[in-house]
């Protein structure tokens, strides 16, 4: 690639890394960028986090950056049924999105430890969700209120688990190989 020398620099290198390491369907050669494989690996932690409790670090805490969790948020959306395992203030389980995103004002007065905590059954017993909030609301904080309110009345939980889906593949299930695929969405062949 680099001229048949061990050593290349400037105009010697035949190929730029961004080319070489897209995969053979963009006419890249197929090499791994190890940057999106730790990425996609990171967020299999995340997958297996919300779904297999029975692993042995499921109990601990782990650490993960913004954009890990950025990644998992556009990658996965939530079937709420018993509304156990899903979080009330975090998850995307109102017709695909979360409260975040229907609320933000309101989203931005509960706490940290709350967003994490509230599961949806928690949350949806007795308005309990409502009382999370730890702010006065001004007007335009009342509309979102109030969407939020008619959204989450028009909700009934089931008796079947919560369930989360992958959005890079068929099955719905996490793959490395897909979440890694997906790190390409938006990139165009080479030489296009």
């Amino acid at each position: 690639m680099w001229e048949g020398r061990a050593e290349a620099s400037g105009g010697h290198c035949h190929v730029n890394w961004c080319t070489v390491s897209q995969p053979i369907s963009l006419g890249g050669l197929g090499v791994r960028d190890m940057e999106r494989a730790g990425l996609a690996l990171r967020l299999r932690w995340l997958w297996y986090s919300r779904t297999d409790q029975d692993r042995t670090w499921s109990g601990f805490e782990l650490q993960f950056t913004q954009q890990d969790h950025c990644l998992f948020f556009a990658s996965t959306f939530m079937i709420a049924g018993d509304g156990r395992t899903d979080r009330l203030w975090k998850d995307r389980w109102i017709d695909g999105c979360s409260v975040s995103q229907i609320a933000p004002k309101l989203y931005a007065c509960v706490s940290k430890r709350r967003q994490k905590a509230t599961s949806i059954v928690d949350g949806l017993h007795a308005h309990c969700w409502a009382h999370d909030i730890h702010s006065v609301i001004g007007i335009r904080d009342l509309g979102q209120y109030l969407v939020l309110w008619r959204k989450v009345e028009q909700f009934a939980l089931t008796d079947q688990p919560d369930h989360i889906i992958w959005r890079w593949n068929a099955s719905g299930t996490y793959f490395t190989k897909s979440c890694y695929l997906s790190l390409f969405h938006g990139s165009r062949p080479c030489g296009a």
